[in-house]
């Protein structure tokens, strides 16, 4: 029995459980290390936020340096853990942390029998994550728009058609949400430039570029007034024409 009172086995710190979540780690350990590395050295691909572009006058890195250390901290780390309990070829260059997980994966026997298991379970389990984090990037939530309940803003990713309202946490279709927010537009009196009518847009948790409303006048769907104004109402068919599609009008 373990510290948690969780039933072990003979000569075993770690309960059942426990083990089968430490191979888990191991196993998406290994199997997200690959990604990892194409990533790392600009042979793939992956959407994360925050990357830059080198100006010109700099000679781009061939490697994304954060994920480059944060696979060599892998590596370091498998190679230690074979190394303490003498799987063969743990000093072996060309091994990859690939490898070295389907080693350990194959003969559990000698680190689930150790004393200091669970300090390596915690250094696993802390790994898996990071790279798998790393390779899998959460996506980026988006404003739908406001509760009809509480009038709080409900997120969600781009991709989903329920969100989740940030204020009383109620689960909000997003096309509810969206039939309230045209519904009130339409009643709006507000005129302006594409660059205002997208900003009056964006207030109300609609994303619609000014590049958008510009190509929908010259298509002919939407038309100046005479004092050079668009009005903001006579957005609304062509926001629920593009809904309907799923693409712009």
């Amino acid at each position: 029995m373990n510290n948690d009172g969780a039933e072990t086995a003979a000569g075993r710190l770690l309960c059942r459980s426990c083990e089968h979540r430490l191979w888990d780690n191991l196993a998406q350990l290994g199997e997200d290390a690959m990604p990892l590395l194409l990533i790392a050295t600009r042979q793939a691909g992956v959407n994360m936020q925050g990357s830059g572009h080198a100006s010109p006058a700099e000679a781009p890195s061939p490697l994304r340096d954060d994920l480059w250390e944060l696979y060599c901290e892998a590596e370091q780390l498998m190679r230690r853990l074979c190394a303490r309990f003498d799987y063969p070829k743990t000093l072996d260059p060309h091994i990859t942390v690939v490898g070295l997980a389907r080693m350990v994966l194959a003969r559990p026997g000698p680190l689930l029998k150790s004393g200091d298991v669970l300090g390596w379970y915690e250094d696993i389990a802390d790994m898996s994550g990071r790279v798998h984090k790393a390779v899998n990037p959460a996506k980026p939530r988006i404003a739908f728009g406001s509760c009809p309940d509480c009038g709080g803003v409900v997120w969600g990713d781009p991709d989903e058609s329920d969100g989740e309202c940030a204020s009383c946490g109620e689960r909000v279709n997003r096309r509810a949400v969206a039939d309230r927010l045209l519904a009130r537009l339409i009643v709006s009196e507000v005129r302006g430039t594409a660059t205002e009518l997208s900003a009056e847009c964006a207030k109300a948790g609609i994303r619609l570029p000014a590049s958008t409303i510009r190509s929908w006048v010259n298509r002919g769907g939407l038309r100046y007034r005479s004092d050079g104004k668009l009005s903001l109402s006579e957005l609304v068919p062509l926001l629920r024409k593009r809904a309907d599609y799923g693409k712009e009008a």
